[in-house]
Order: structure tokens, then C-alpha cells, then sequence
């Protein structure tokens, strides 16, 4: 981030310093947790809190009853102490009242305590399920999701189910005890006052059931386009560098500010509804209220009703209405929540297109045999063929290189072989054994592979070139990056091996980039080495020091090179030229060279002039 590479004051260090240890613990089974379930919904949520969630349900009661029972107590205090000048009852009732007030307090701070731990246990718990199910997903699914409404799912989704568990969820509970409580009150004060408050519920059921449908509409609508608000923002930073070079700023702010608009007017249509249907609630009570006070003061004077029991009716009307507006506040968050968790369980829910065995084969170590039998493959439902129909076998310890232009195929097949993506028809085999029957993670843990563009996580050098192996010692990193000659790179550094990677490794060149994925690879003692050639341009010396590092780190593994230079091929023992996704050519970079075809003329329209024996590179396996 921006400050990331700020030094901290010493004000800072101070306050951190001062802060308690942080003890607590989520006390959470995290392997279930990342469990994949074909069913999540609240019920799955709140599985393994059933304890806590029963406290909390306990002190939701007690502070309901407690808010019950105030009306009661004071009708007791008039009519037995008002009205008959009793002063004994008066302060009786008083200080009853003051037990249940506190009594009803410290039920409040243990609820919101309560609920507030449970809470963020369960949301830890649902975070951890999310980013498994994202790192169980398949390359395809980011390919056809924006990383914006990625992001919204493990944010402002569960930002909003985390509002709605920590707070909402304890004041509908609440309410709803109040709202059920003070009716069955009413009916046992008077019967005939009761129904003149009940003769106002038709019209309350009819307003809420309009503003329900409604606003969860509003809602659904807002989370869309927050989402496309937030994937336009990450575009948009992602991008700068080049929004910037094309002097795109402006198109670009409009094109957002278009898009936050549309969420603007959908979260006004929300609030829309909620400003009309809070005082239509509002008035309804006050109706109520005044046409018991009417019918009541008759009855008063008819002495058919004590003024105590009066009081406790208007004060229970205040009361019944009030749950049903802290309802409609809390509505908003459960529509939130609610469209959160909708939009979680699709998450969840998405099938990962490389499953794993149901008898996975154990896989320790690999002779490093690749094939490819009548492997085809397409992006997308609709999308066209990347392979047609590819039958290849790569004996151990060969390196290879595919050649090809944009499109052809080259990093499919390495994706294959990665088993990023499954083939749609045929199968890729290592050592005989189709990828598919072997367990996935022992099965990568055999393999080191060089992407395109080098992607390093922010930390030290030595953090990076340990990213595969976080055990390995120090003394093992630097035998590594020996082995593939970026010793000296590193140490070139300021701080060595401890030197800082900022995000991405933006602070490094593309040279070093390269050079420290090498040694990543290497690290890992891969049996079969994936290698993407960058296309970035490098000055003439990096370019030759990340060739022989390319060629140490290659030795005697198998090695599959998607190369973008063609010098980078004509090193390899072997070169396939791949055309619309088949393989048009196989052979050594002198076979290929002689044959006069696809390859050949490549050579020559990179080298300039005709191929001869004073022009060939040395082979380098």
C-alpha cells in the first residue's frame, strides 16, 4: 500500500508498545471450517457456536422480561400507592423497578459481550472458508470474475453479516420477545382497548409487507453495483500507469463517477423506502395511542378501569409499536446481510474445475515422463478450441521449448501440465498416470514453476526465494540462488538477502525479478520445471545472466519452456511448434531449421539471413 513504506514514529512505537498482549484466540476448528460444503445457509454458520449462542439467548430473554415488566410495576405503584395515598407500595414498586433496571443492564452488557465474541468467531470462521474455497477455485473463475467483486465478498459481504450478527441480530431478537410479549399483555390488561390498538395491525402488516419486497429489491441491486463500483477501482489502480500514458483520467473519472452514481440512486431508492415507512410507523402508534386514550378515560370514569392500568396500556402501546420500528431499522441491515450471504453461498457453491481424487495416488517423486494424449482444450463454454487434438510425449529429462505465435497454445499446455485447468477431452499424463488420479498438492510440491511476469510477495529476498519452502534455512536460500548465479545480484543489494520487496517486487527490476524466481524454483528441488519466457526487455548483460541461470536451474530436470525468443528455443534438446492449438513441428532447432517449414522461417525472419552451421547456437539441455 501506499504506507507500506513509511518508518513508523516513535509516538506509534509507543502506543503499540503499551497495547496488552493479544491473548485472545478464536478457538475455532479451522480444517472444518475450509471445509467445502455443497449446502452453506445460516444454519451451517452458526454450526459448532451452539453454546454460546444459548447464553446469549438467555440474556436476550431476561433483558426482554425485564422491559415487560416495568409498565406492570408501576400500575402497581398508582393503584396501590397513587390512589390510595400508600406510600409503603410506592417505594416498594420503586425499588423493584430499580432491581429490573439493573438486573435488565448487566443482561445487556453481557449480551452485547456475548454476542460481539460469538460473533467475530463466526465471521473468522466464514473468512477462512472463503479464501479456501478461493484458493480450491480454478484459474478459469478468475478469468471471468472481476477481482473488484472478488474483493466485495470478503469485505462489504461479510462486513455486512458481521453488522447484522454483532448488533442487529440481538435487537430483532429483543424485539420480537417485546412485540409477542406486550400482546399477550394487552390482551390480559383489557380486551376491549386491545382491539382498538389490534384494529391498526391490518394496516401494519400491509406497510411492511410493501416495504419488505421493495427494499430487498433496493438492496440486491445496491450489492451488484458496489461491486461493480469496487472491480472498477481495482481495474482503474491496476492500470494507472497506463490510463496515465494514454491521458485517459478524464473518460476514466466519468466512467466511474457514472457507476458510483447508479449505486448512489439505488441506496436513495432504499433510504426512500425507509424514510416513508418509519414515520407511517410512527403514526400508527400515535393513532393508537390516542384511541385508547380516548375509549380508556371513559372507562376511567366509568370506574370499569383503574388509572394505574391506563398508564401501563399507554405505556405498553409505546412499547409495542417500538419493536416494530427497531425491526424496520434493523431490516436494513438483514436486507444487507441477507443479499451478503446470498451472494457468499454462491461463492461457495462455485465447483472448482480441477477436483481432487476421491483416491488420490501418493506422489513422492516423479521420473519426470510428460505426455499429452489427444489433449483439447477451450477458455470458456463458447470459447474456441486452445488445443486440438495434442499427442505428445516428453522423456524425462528433456528440456523442451514451444514455439508459436499469440495464441497458439504454448502456455496452455504448461497450465495443463500444472493442472491449473483439466483438458475437456483426452488426458495429461505424468510418469503414466493421468493428473487428474494423483493428489494435487504432494503432486505440485514436484514441480518449480517460472511464470511470465514474476509475481513476488511483499517481505525480504530471502522470503521470496523461501516462498515455497518456508522451512528451509538460510544457509539453503543462499545455496539456491548459488546454484542458479543470483548470488551476486543479491548481494549487490542493499541488505542482501534481508533486502525489502515491496509489493509485487515493484522496487526490483525485471532482471531481478527473474532472478529471484529462478531461485525460488530451484529451492523447491522441482523434478519438473515449468518456465514461461518474460517478454519484458532486458539490457544485453541481464538477459545473458537470466539465460545461464535459466540453463543451471533446467539441468537434468524435465523442463517445458514456453519461449518467446527464439534464441531461448534454439538452446533447448527439443523444439514443438504449436499452430491454432496442434503441433505442426517437433524436432532438434537444427531438424526444424532444415526442414524449410513453419520454424525455419521464424529462424530466418529472426535472424535476418539464412540459416548456416556458423549460426546455430549450442544446445544447452
Amino acid at each position: 500500500g501506499a504506507l507500506a513504506g513509511m518508518p513508523a514514529t516513535p509516538d506509534l512505537l509507543a502506543k503499540v508498545a503499551a497495547l496488552p498482549p493479544a491473548t485472545d484466540t478464536p478457538d475455532v476448528d479451522e480444517e472444518r471450517a475450509a471445509r467445502p460444503e455443497r449446502a452453506y445457509g445460516l444454519r451451517q454458520l452458526l454450526r459448532g457456536f451452539g453454546a454460546p449462542l444459548a447464553v446469549s439467548l438467555a440474556l436476550v430473554t431476561v433483558d426482554a422480561l425485564a422491559g415487560l415488566l416495568l409498565p406492570v410495576l408501576i400500575r402497581h405503584g398508582i393503584d396501590q400507592g397513587v390512589q390510595r395515598m400508600a406510600l409503603g407500595a410506592v417505594w416498594a414498586a420503586s425499588a423493584l423497578a430499580l432491581v429490573i433496571v439493573l438486573a435488565q443492564w448487566a443482561a445487556q452488557i453481557g449480551e452485547t459481550r456475548m454476542t460481539g465474541r460469538t460473533g467475530e468467531r463466526v465471521l473468522y470462521a466464514l473468512r477462512v472458508k472463503i479464501f479456501a474455497q478461493l484458493q480450491r477455485l480454478g484459474l478459469d473463475y478468475y478469468e471471468r470474475e472481476l477481482t473488484g467483486k472478488i474483493m466485495t465478498r470478503m469485505t462489504t459481504d461479510v462486513d455486512a453479516l458481521s453488522t447484522f450478527l454483532q448488533t442487529g441480530l440481538v435487537t430483532a431478537v429483543v424485539s420480537v420477545l417485546t412485540f409477542f410479549g406486550i400482546l399477550v399483555a394487552l390482551l390480559i390488561i383489557d380486551v376491549q382497548l386491545a382491539l382498538v390498538v389490534f384494529a391498526s395491525l391490518p394496516l401494519l402488516i400491509i406497510g411492511t409487507f410493501f416495504f419488505r419486497r421493495q427494499s430487498v429489491k433496493a438492496y440486491e441491486l445496491a450489492r451488484e453495483r458496489v461491486s461493480v463500483v469496487n472491480a472498477d477501482l481495482q481495474e482503474s489502480v491496476a492500470g494507472l500507469r497506463i490510463v496515465q500514458a494514454f491521458r485517459r483520467e478524464r473518460a476514466g473519472r466519468k466512467r466511474f463517477a457514472g457507476r458510483s452514481d447508479s449505486y448512489r440512486q439505488a441506496r436513495v431508492r432504499g433510504q426512500w423506502l425507509i424514510s416513508v415507512y418509519f414515520p407511517f410507523v410512527q403514526l400508527l402508534s400515535s393513532v393508537a395511542a390516542a384511541l385508547v386514550l380516548i375509549v380508556g378515560a371513559g372507562r376511567v370514569g366509568d370506574n370499569t378501569l383503574t388509572a394505574g392500568a391506563l398508564v401501563a396500556y399507554l405505556l405498553y402501546i409505546d412499547l409495542f409499536f417500538a419493536p416494530v420500528q427497531q425491526l424496520s431499522q434493523v431490516f436494513d441491515g438483514y436486507q444487507q446481510a441477507t443479499v451478503s450471504l446470498r451472494r457468499i453461498q454462491e461463492l461457495l457453491r462455485e465447483p472448482t474445475k480441477t477436483p481432487l481424487a476421491e483416491a488420490p495416488r501418493e506422489v513422492r517423486a516423479l521420473r519426470g515422463e510428460v505426455a499429452f494424449d489427444g489433449v483439447r482444450f477451450g477458455y470458456g463454454e463458447d470459447g474456441a478450441e486452445a488445443l486440438a487434438g495434442v499427442d505428445l510425449t516428453i522423456p524425462a529429462g528433456q528440456t523442451v521449448a514451444f514455439v508459436g505465435e499469440t495464441g497458439a497454445g504454448k502456455s496452455t499446455l504448461v497450465k495443463l501440465v500444472a493442472r491449473f485447468y483439466d483438458p475437456s477431452a483426452g488426458a495429461v499424463r505424468v510418469d503414466g498416470t493421468d493428473l487428474r488420479e494423483l493428489d494435487l498438492t504432494a503432486y505440485r510440491n514436484r514441480l518449480g514453476v517460472v511464470p511470465q511476469e514474476p509475481y513476488l510477495f511483499p517481505g525480504t529476498v530471502r522470503d521470496a526465494i523461501a516462498y515455497g519452502r518456508p522451512d528451509a534455512s538460510d544457509a539453503e536460500v543462499e545455496a539456491a540462488a548459488r546454484a542458479v548465479g543470483a548470488h551476486a545480484m543479491v548481494a549487490s543489494l542493499d541488505g542482501g538477502y534481508l533486502h525489502e520487496v515491496t509489493e509485487r517486487g515493484r522496487n526490483l527490476s525485471a532482471g531481478q525479478r527473474q532472478l529471484i524466481a529462478l531461485a525460488r524454483a530451484e529451492l523447491v528441488g522441482p523434478d519438473i520445471l515449468l518456465l514461461d519466457e518474460a517478454t519484458a526487455a532486458l539490457d544485453l548483460a541481464t538477459e545473458a545472466l537470466v539465460n545461464q541461470a535459466t540453463d543451471r536451474l533446467t539441468g537434468r530436470r524435465t523442463t517445458l519452456v514456453v519461449a518467446h525468443r527464439l534464441t531461448t528455443a534454439a538452446r533447448a534438446d527439443r523444439v514443438v511448434v504449436l499452430d491454432h492449438g496442434r503441433v505442426v513441428e517437433d524436432g532438434t532447432h537444427e531438424e526444424l531449421v532444415a526442414r524449410e517449414g513453419r520454424y525455419a522461417e521464424l529462424w530466418r525472419t529472426f535472424t535476418g539471413h539464412a540459416y548456416t552451421e556458423e549460426t546455430a547456437p549450442t544446445a544447452v539441455g
